[in-house]
């Protein structure tokens, strides 16, 4: 607190002591003998506001005014036991107030001190507070995306032991069935050799073979995708591959009573891809909507470019059963199906090509009927989309 000039706290006083011997002369008919009342009032207030020195003063002058205007004989000073004890009282009024003064003085800058203490202990520890927050929401948000990688690890772990058994199933397969199909292969063509005259034999033996050739073919691709193999990519014109797929499945289709349109952006650059693995990607969700869509219904394929992503988009959808909300949380896992003849082989394989092209393969939500799954496949070169391949195999294994 800063403290008041001595000048001001002296005249101030003198000011007090004038009011007091004035009001004492106009009151004195009224309050008479009692002339010490209202100087009682001045020194403690001179000493209450201006301190000891000018409590002092106002009781000297108060002690020789009331000497010389309000005890006789008037105007003149006598130096009296009286007036020595008047004095003495006076000052020791003004001690005491100056003291009490002083000391309620100390105590309320004690007071506040302290809370001028409290006030910056309450800022540190709303700084601290602040601070914690802001490294528990950092600690909190890393432990988020720690989880979400641990999470993403731990599923692509899943994959890879369930694609190793796949791979185990298939080479056992490939070799129980290998001496048998070569066997049934050699006995067809000793039939076809013996029978050349025969048109309807050799027309049923044609037949038979392909067949063979048909499941030799399915147990390779099957070898191939539980094998580490590099893709290969090339320029893929991805309309012409989707017109390619559907005239494949129009019979197919056609028998199953099912409908198709499709939507073709008409600029949609060429993409670097596997062009076999695409194929193989589009087969199986076709296959899995005619499966869903048992009584008949509709397939849509829609392309379209995202130039601001940088990738091409395929949208494949039915008018089927659709998927429950239990099947989504496993709908790409190897081994896991809903279908009572399926392997669960063929969507966990669509997801790793797509995986390895750098893409994205996920399925439209919001749909109260049907599936829609949509499929992103960046536009990059031939080597960026190599690596992408290298790395993706390289986390897997």
């Amino acid at each position: 607190m800063r403290k008041k000039p001595l000048l001001f706290q002296y005249g101030i006083s003198v000011i007090v002591f004038c009011l007091a011997l004035l009001l004492t002369h106009v009151l004195w008919p009224l309050i008479e003998p009692s002339a010490g009342t209202l100087f009682f009032a001045a020194i403690m207030i001179a000493a209450f506001y201006g301190g000891l020195g000018p409590g002092l003063l106002v009781s000297a002058l108060s002690t020789l005014a009331i000497d010389y205007y309000f005890v006789a004989p008037f105007r003149g000073f006598e130096l009296s036991v009286a007036n020595m004890v008047r004095a003495g009282v006076f000052m020791l009024v003004a001690a005491m107030t100056s003291w009490l003064n002083a000391s309620r003085k100390r105590l309320m800058e004690d007071i506040r001190e302290r809370n001028r203490e409290r006030e910056k202990l309450v800022k540190q520890i709303s700084g601290f507070n602040d601070e914690l927050r802001n490294e528990i929401a950092a600690a909190t948000e890393e432990l988020s995306t720690t989880n979400d990688s641990l999470l993403q690890t731990q599923q692509r772990l899943t994959r890879s032991e369930r694609m190793a058994v796949i791979g185990q199933m298939a080479a056992s397969l490939a070799h129980e069935i290998g001496t048998p199909l070569n066997a049934i292969s050699g006995h067809m063509e000793l039939l076809a050799s013996n029978h050349p005259e025969h048109a309807d034999t050799q027309r049923r033996i044609q037949i038979i073979s392909k067949q063979l050739d048909f499941i030799v073919a399915t147990v390779k691709r099957l070898l191939e995708r539980t094998h580490e193999r590099r893709m290969l990519f090339q320029p893929t014109d991805l309309n012409a591959l989707v017109r390619e797929v559907l005239s494949l499945v129009a019979p197919t289709l056609d028998k199953q009573s099912i409908g198709h349109e499709v939507r073709f952006q008409d600029d949609l650059p060429s993409l670097y891809a596997d062009r076999d693995g695409l194929q193989q990607v589009f087969l199986n969700l076709i296959n899995n909507s005619v499966d869903a869509m048992a009584g008949g219904g509709k397939l849509g394929i829609t392309t379209s470019l995202d130039s601001k992503r940088g990738s091409a988009e395929v949208l494949i959808s039915d008018t089927g059963t659709g998927i429950d909300r239990d099947t989504l949380d496993h709908l790409f896992e190897p081994m896991w199906t809903t279908k009572a003849s399926g392997s669960g082989f063929g969507l966990a394989i669509a997801h790793q090509i797509i995986v390895e092209h750098g893409g994205k393969i996920e399925v439209v939500a919001g749909k109260r009927k049907g599936t829609t799954f949509r499929l992103t496949l960046p536009l990059r070169s031939a080597d960026s989309a190599c690596i992408a391949s290298e790395e993706v195999i390289t986390n897997v294994a």
